[in-house]
């Protein structure tokens, strides 16, 4: 069957999102506060904006040790400090987990994490393991639950895979992850991969807490946007190469960053057509598959689908009209292959 992606070029898809939120003002640098973390640091700002807040420091000799690991104790400190004044914190003394001693520097942190259900305590954990480098899905999962995020509702609908090595929505990080997608906190990384296990350092801690309060102030907008599109490109890069498996992941991925965006600026036309493109290219993807497996008919279904739901988004902002027609351009080509290979 020729079903090929490269009927279908992004070259004009910018028209979804170049223009958007182009009249916010850039964010004001402050000077460089630290000596290891200069401007064109990718944790720069987050660090600045940060330090500004109070939330983070460095070390005594005017560095912040961006590469150095962090522990369960400090990802936790990080993430309660703001949150718990220190009055409350000096009267937390004791707590049941069997390896933190009496005195412990981080107690309090803990046991206020654990009294409000961001930690699991005993008896299911009787250990906190606090010197334990914290990993990405640890921290998103302290992180969310901290500040009242209920990632089991928040796009509770999408369970689509998202990488091969998050996949599994019964998994316990997967509504942890797809909330840090659909917030912008996270991105796919070179090698298609998420990364729920790997070990976080400091710098990696403060971009994600950074991009979580960003998002909250609605200053995340047009990052969600511009990963819709890059997660677009994958896809078609992925049909071309016929990996439906990648594609179908990207696809799941845009789809969760367009509606990070909508929930946000919901009522914004542009952004609620960029949700229209990102559910075509999904059911371009599910044509694709159906077509490898033979079953035209249903090519034929999910490309008219596509079809129609460009054609919503151009009328939600003519804006995307360039990237609309170049959707319905794939859509009709797979259902014509769809009914000439059905017919033979």
């Amino acid at each position: 069957m020729n079903i090929t992606a490269r009927s279908l070029t992004i070259g004009t898809s910018t028209a979804i999102l170049g223009f958007l939120l182009s009249s916010l003002p850039a964010a004001a640098q402050d000077a460089q506060s630290f000596s290891d973390v200069s401007p064109d640091n990718p944790v720069y700002e987050a660090v600045e904006f940060l330090r500004s807040q109070g939330i983070i420091s460095g070390y005594d000799d005017g560095t912040f040790k961006p590469d150095k690991s962090v522990n369960r104790a400090e990802a936790l400190k990080i993430i309660i400090a703001p949150l718990v004044s220190a009055d409350q914190l000096a009267l937390v003394t004791q707590t049941p987990f069997a390896d933190i001693e009496e005195g412990a520097w981080y107690l309090p942190f803990v046991e206020a994490a654990r009294q409000n259900e961001i930690i699991d305590g005993p008896p299911n954990k009787t250990k906190f393991l606090g010197g334990n480098t914290v990993i990405t899905a640890e921290f998103l999962k302290m992180l969310e639950l901290a500040n009242k995020v209920n990632p089991q509702t928040f796009l509770g609908e999408i369970r689509l895979p998202l990488s091969s090595d998050v996949s599994n929505p019964d998994e316990w990080f997967y509504p942890y992850m797809r909330y840090a997608l659909a917030s912008s906190m996270i991105m796919i990384g070179q090698d298609g991969l998420l990364h729920p296990g790997e070990q976080l350092t400091r710098g990696d801690t403060a971009l994600l807490l950074y991009r979580f309060l960003m998002y909250q102030q609605e200053r995340r907008t047009q990052a969600l946007l511009s990963e819709t599109e890059n997660e677009m490109i994958i896809v078609l890069a992925m049909l071309d190469e016929g990996n439906i498996d990648q594609a179908e992941f990207a696809a799941g991925r845009a789809i969760l960053a367009a509606r990070g965006a909508h929930i946000k600026r919901s009522d914004e036309p542009i952004i609620q057509g960029a949700v229209k493109i990102a559910e075509a290219f999904q059911e371009i993807v599910k044509a694709y598959q159906t077509g490898m497996a033979g079953q035209f008919a249903n090519v034929v279904t999910l490309s008219g689908n596509a079809w129609n739901l460009a054609a919503s988004a151009r009328d939600l902002s003519p804006d995307l009209a360039p990237i609309s027609e170049q959707v319905q351009k794939i859509a009709t080509n797979m259902a014509d292959s769809a009914r000439a290979a059905s017919d033979n």
